[in-house]
């Protein structure tokens, strides 16, 4: 499997599509920090988490451009052919996957750390808090990659991998801010508030979307469900894609 991650990790290398989400996601941090720079009622401790709102969406794109080429390539079937288990093929798209999302996401956390850094601008919450913070955010992007990683080996195309992927994306944003707005006190019963709550929590969007507002219990919380939803997400991916006809 080691051989098939180098391989990934290669070809990620010279993917145009990582490296302009990199570019993209280091220029909105930085954009972000000078608009916010001289807001008093805004913390400058949530700079280093606002990007993480769409990193859902931006990582859909190029991720699905990825793994979508393995099958208009044929690249998926040629591995098969010469023997490497589908298995390890699927867990080093994920391997692959995880890697690039953890680059795009510590690459505007140190440029928003940074920009904090040199603007000398103060901090509110404990640093105890803000490296759990970043931790759930972390699995969650964990959580994503999983999820494209499954649509990207199930998907027969290209075309089909970056629709879907985009399209999951986009009904996990909306679905979080619906399941927020419903979590509220003042419309539903207690249960129907709980059964919403628990919705946005396993949510990926709705963890980094709450993380920065929460205490240190519930985002022990908000870890289990990432790495839960991860392991049975590709427990499920690989059990299909063992079984899927590639044509």
């Amino acid at each position: 499997m080691y051989r098939l991650i180098s391989a990934n990790l290669s070809r990620l290398r010279l993917t145009s599509s990582f490296w302009m989400t990199i570019a993209f996601m280091v220029l909105l941090e930085s954009f972000l920090g000078i608009l916010i720079l001289g807001q008093e009622s805004i913390r400058m401790d949530i700079l280093l988490f606002m990007s993480l709102q769409i990193i859902g969406i931006v990582t859909s794109v190029f991720l699905s451009l990825f793994l979508g080429t393995e099958y208009n390539d044929g690249t998926i079937r040629n591995k098969i052919v010469v023997g490497h288990k589908r298995s390890h093929i699927y867990l080093a798209s994920l391997v692959t996957a995880i890697t690039a999302i953890t680059i795009v996401y510590f690459a505007w956390f140190v440029t928003g750390g940074l920009f904090i850094l040199f603007t000398q601008a103060s901090i509110d919450s404990p640093i105890g808090q803000i490296v759990l913070a970043g931790l759930v955010g972390w699995l969650a992007c964990v959580l994503y990659s999983a999820i494209f990683t499954l649509i990207g080996l199930l998907s027969s195309s290209k075309a089909k991998t970056s629709i879907f992927s985009i399209l999951t994306a986009f009904l996990l944003l909306f679905g979080g801010l619906l399941c927020y707005s419903l979590s509220q006190p003042g419309f539903l019963s207690e249960l129907e508030m709980a059964i919403f709550q628990f919705l946005l929590d396993v949510n990926p969007f709705g963890q980094t979307f709450q993380m920065m507002a929460v205490g240190t219990e519930v985002l022990l919380k908000l870890s289990v469900y990432s790495l839960l939803l991860s392991i049975i997400l590709t427990g499920s991916g690989m059990v299909i894609f063992n079984k899927k006809d590639l044509k």
